[in-house]
């Protein structure tokens, strides 16, 4: 029975990673002669296609399992920009997003839709609403279409930010659950959900700060991008606390130019560009612009919370992470090409392990070293840990919404003994050695006195580090960086005034600045060149199940189709190795 159990695992094994990996070689033996074809297919003139509705990444996934259909907000600006001079290229048609969208993804995209159409490109949205909210993001990001349109039956719903936030400390008091937690400062309320029955003065101060400066600068750009249909600040910022009204009203408040139908707003896209006989719609995703051969500027993508050790998330996974390994290679990596003459770090995080983000703070300080200018460029978030990997490049470009700052340090346990023993009447004891307080993690009991005092030195000294290094990278003495710290978060804006940013802008704003850095002409194009590259399926696979890439080209066939033993262990063997489960401690950066 033990040998049939091993030798159907590994025929299933086998089966699945043959319909995985055969289809995805297919795939990759036929891209070349597809990309061939690909401006045969063409029509002779394109009208962008760019679907918000889809979930919105900061940059392009490296796996090439993902298959989710969302695009990124690095694919956006890249290729609006190569699209604003390719002659075939007459427009773009937007349907806007429904639901939420990050404040800084909005302002990039809403940036890279004026910039196109500021080359003489046309821009016609739509927008449909869900019938709950209209995303005033999602406005943001389309409000300065030539055309912007709102379907007839739709209505402008209520606009505006909220931030709403569930607390617990109640109910682990409850169940007998204990949250001890310690923060610097008294703004880093990460941990408040757990110890806290509410907002903390300190936390609604500052949240209610981030909304206004977020809520402000939508009213700002909604009238920057509709002051030709006369709007100014003010009459945005009574047309949007009038919602929710009709879409006539909405029309007569010049927050939409024409009521209708999506397939009526793509047909009036397609009519701009030529008329259906000539134009067609091409989804972004599939534009493929010509390739630049100027200059090379790295651009290294680090998206996600930060983690330490090798990147086992699995290829499948739409979550992103920014892997301590990974992000500091591709730095250095970047560093070591003679081709590249600066790099832009791409930063969207809201944090994650103090150890995984000092990896890559100090990957960037090599890269310095070795000659390479690096410029950070914040997307929606460069919070905490993110903020600490862009703390020592030598300049720092985000967006007046980009939420960073959160300058602190947070960490502690939730303990679990007393609900335990209470309700489940388990008992734990602890045999140790060594240190005595090796086992201050353990969720069955609190912190005793030795205990306390050894976490809480490790939260000084983390955060004094953290200190530290943002005065030493803002060019700032230790007092000064102290008081834009306290773990409180900031908008850009905010962020700017403060001394924590540079430069207001996006990914185009960053690769200037690094052309400037590397003394490369204004006039003169680059190519930007992604690090990490994309993995082929063969490195996905090894990578997901530890086995070298012929090893797995190999076992697609062989575990399949002879259900050989060895192969079949081989396989499970890797698949438990990866799944483990393991519990780790880290003090998170949040």
């Amino acid at each position: 029975m033990k040998q049939f159990l091993i030798t159907v695992a590994g025929v299933l094994v086998g089966l699945i990673l043959f319909i995985v990996v055969v289809p995805m070689v297919l795939i990759s033996s036929l891209a070349s002669s597809a990309s061939s074809r690909h401006a045969e297919s063409m029509p002779k003139a394109i009208v962008l296609g760019l679907d918000l509705r889809e979930p919105v990444t900061d940059g392009p996934s490296t796996s090439p399992f993902h298959f989710d259909g969302g695009t990124s907000v690095i694919d956006i600006v890249e290729k609006l920009q190569a699209g604003s001079t390719d002659d075939k290229v007459k427009g773009l048609y937007v349907r806007a997003a429904t639901s939420g969208i990050a404040p800084a993804h909005a302002e990039e995209i809403r940036d890279a839709i004026a910039k196109f159409r500021a080359a003489g490109k046309f821009v016609v949205a739509h927008i449909q609403n869900d019938g709950v909210r209209t995303s005033i993001f999602g406005y943001v990001a389309t409000a300065g279409a030539d055309e912007l349109w709102l379907q007839d039956a739709s209505e402008m719903m209520p606009m505006g930010i909220t931030a709403e936030e569930t607390f617990f400390a109640d109910t682990l008091k409850r169940f007998h659950a204990t949250a001890q937690f310690e923060t610097r400062e008294e703004y880093k309320t990460f941990a408040d959900q757990f110890t806290q029955s509410g907002f903390t003065p300190a936390n609604r101060e500052s949240t209610t700060s981030l909304l206004t400066s977020l809520y402000d600068r939508a009213i700002v750009a909604i009238a920057e991008s509709r002051k030709d249909r006369g709007l100014t600040p003010a009459l945005v910022r009574a047309a949007i606390e009038a919602t929710p009204y009709s879409g006539e009203d909405a029309l007569a408040r010049k927050l939409v130019d024409k009521l209708g139908r999506p397939e009526d707003a793509q047909l009036a896209a397609i009519e701009r560009g030529g008329g259906v006989d000539t134009a067609d719609i091409v989804e972004l995703g599939k534009y493929e612009p010509k390739s630049s051969d100027g200059p090379v500027i790295a651009l290294v993508g680090g998206e996600g919370a930060i983690v330490t050790g090798v990147d086992e998330s699995s290829p499948f996974s739409d979550e992103p992470m920014m892997n301590g390994d990974a992000i500091a290679e591709a730095i250095l990596d970047a560093a070591d090409d003679e081709d590249v003459k600066a790099i832009v770090f791409r930063v969207s995080s809201p944090g994650g392990s103090v150890v995984g983000s000092d990896q890559i703070w100090h990957a960037v300080e090599t890269a310095q070293a070795r000659g390479k200018k690096v410029v950070v460029s914040m997307g929606a978030y460069a919070a905490s840990g993110g903020y600490y990997v862009s703390a020592g490049a030598d300049e720092i470009v985000a967006w007046p919404s980009t939420i960073t700052g959160s300058i602190g340090v947070v960490g502690g346990k939730i303990v679990i003994g007393d609900a335990m023993r209470h309700y489940l009447s388990t008992r734990t004891e602890t045999i140790q050695v060594g240190s005595p307080v090796a086992n201050f993690f353990t969720s069955d009991h609190a912190f005793n006195q030795a205990e306390r005092a050894a976490f809480v030195g490790f939260i000084d000294r983390s955060y004094a580090d953290f200190i530290k290094l943002v005065a030493e990278g803002r060019g700032m003495t230790p007092e000064q960086a102290r008081a834009v710290a306290k773990g409180r978060v900031w908008t850009g804006a905010q962020a700017h005034e403060l001394k924590l940013v540079n430069t207001f802008g996006g990914l185009a704003v960053a690769v200037e600045r690094a052309k400037a850095l590397a003394d490369i002409k204004a006039e003169t194009a680059v190519t930007l060149r992604h690090f990490p590259e994309e993995k082929n399926p063969f490195e996905a696979i090894q990578e997901l199940f530890g086995m070298s890439a012929q090893g797995a080209r190999a076992a697609a066939v062989l575990g399949g189709v002879l259900g050989d033993e060895r192969i079949s262990r081989a396989l499970r063997e890797a698949m438990d190795d990866r799944r483990n489960v393991r519990a780790e401690t880290s003090i998170e950066v949040r």
